[in-house]
């Protein structure tokens, strides 16, 4: 049976076996392609009906360390999108920062802070506090919160300069930006939007040494973490390929900057494989199957 049009999303491979497992059955069920590919898909170059590309956003060191070995072995494309100055500094992103952290602790520095009196539900819903909050704002509550506990900083999880670059040598990688703080877009005010999505573009484009022409917005659903004012930003850029996380299938009536994608985090090849199947119905399967999503939690605080 033929699959539509899919873009998978993945953040950290966790388990290389699992992994294998999961390219080996996308690379039966659909023909795989490249970033460039897809490009052309969408500016009329490129016809087709059972495409599949692979992204993979933040730059995790998994990528290079269990990913990359697999892509070499089965000659299968992929993108990947990063903060240069996350490659460059080493320095983790707040949510990985974070990962770990005793959520009713965080939640009560969180209500302190913002002198807010939000009741502990469950860990979805304290990051969903956080990732409401402005990036400034973000990072001076982890950084209290650390001193307060004396939690000391985690190793690093970017990718390096000399990783990046390899991957980009090896032509089965695309790259893209995805800012350089990895903020809620929408949560920012215009001029930080501008610096977190050009400085992202130049900075990424200094390091690979050629023009970067993609780009995924940081958690990405539309108009709840971007918009068109982000749109006109990555149009001024001259981005071709801008991503989403909304779950359904692509196609030729998407707005090529704004790009959907399905994000895969767990479950066997079999439930990948079902999830593809059930296809723009998965949303509605997994909220009534596991309840509140994160995005019932978030607060609009306006700008």
């Amino acid at each position: 049976m033929k699959l539509h049009n899919t873009i998978i999303n993945f953040h950290v491979i966790q388990n290389m076996e699992w992994m294998e497992d999961i390219i080996k059955m996308l690379s039966k069920k659909f023909e795989m392609i490249s970033i460039e590919q897809l490009e052309d898909y969408y500016y009329g170059k490129l016809e087709g009906k059972n495409y599949c590309h692979i992204t993979i956003d933040d730059g995790d060191n998994s990528v290079y360390s269990h990913l990359f070995p697999l892509l070499k072995k089965y000659q299968v494309p992929v993108s990947i999108f990063v903060s240069p100055k996350a490659v460059i500094t080493g320095k983790n992103f707040w949510f990985q920062e974070i990962k770990g952290y005793d959520p009713v602790k965080l939640l009560q520095y969180y209500n302190k802070y913002k002198g807010t009196n939000f009741q502990f539900v469950n860990g979805k819903q304290v990051n969903a506090l956080i990732k409401s909050c402005p990036i400034d704002e973000i990072h001076e509550i982890i950084k209290n919160f650390k001193k307060i506990y004396q939690i000391p900083d985690k190793e690093r999880r970017c990718l390096t300069i000399e990783q990046l670059k390899e991957l980009q040598a090896s032509d089965l990688v695309g790259i893209g930006a995805h800012t350089l703080h990895h903020p809620i877009l929408k949560n920012e005010k215009e001029d930080v939007v501008r610096i977190e999505i050009i400085e992202s573009i130049n900075q990424l484009s200094a390091i690979l040494g050629e023009e970067v022409k993609y780009f995924a917005y940081p958690n990405g659903m539309p108009e709840f973490d971007f918009g068109n004012r982000e749109i006109n930003i990555l149009k001024e850029k001259k981005i071709k390929l801008a991503f989403s996380t909304e779950g359904k299938n692509f196609s030729k009536n998407d707005n090529p900057l704004s790009i959907p994608r399905r994000g895969v985090t767990k479950g066997s090849a079999t439930f990948v494989y079902t999830k593809l199947l059930l296809g723009n119905s998965w949303d509605t399967i997994k909220q009534l199957i596991k309840g509140k999503q994160e995005k019932y939690y978030r607060v609009n605080e306006g700008v």
